[in-house]
């Protein structure tokens, strides 16, 4: 079966919301994001750093995952 989203850089396969496990699209992931104020992680996989240290996906961590790892790419 083709990936319904072809650019999903989402790992997390077991996810009922995962693209790969039905054929709505990312649209299943976002609605869940955004019905608990929080960020789809694929956003955070386009930034380069561990994902592995966040508790948490919401907006603000967004921002400081962000923040922290762009100071980091520029230093």
């Amino acid at each position: 079966m083709p990936h319904p989203a072809p650019d999903c850089n989402c790992n997390e396969l077991q996810c009922p919301n995962h693209p790969t496990n039905h054929d709505q699209g990312c649209t299943p992931c976002i609605g869940k994001n955004l019905a608990r104020g929080e960020v789809p992680a694929c956003f955070f996989r386009l930034v380069d750093g561990d994902l592995s240290q966040l508790d948490s996906f919401y907006l603000q961590d967004f921002v400081n995952f962000y923040l922290k790892h762009q100071n980091d790419a520029n230093s």
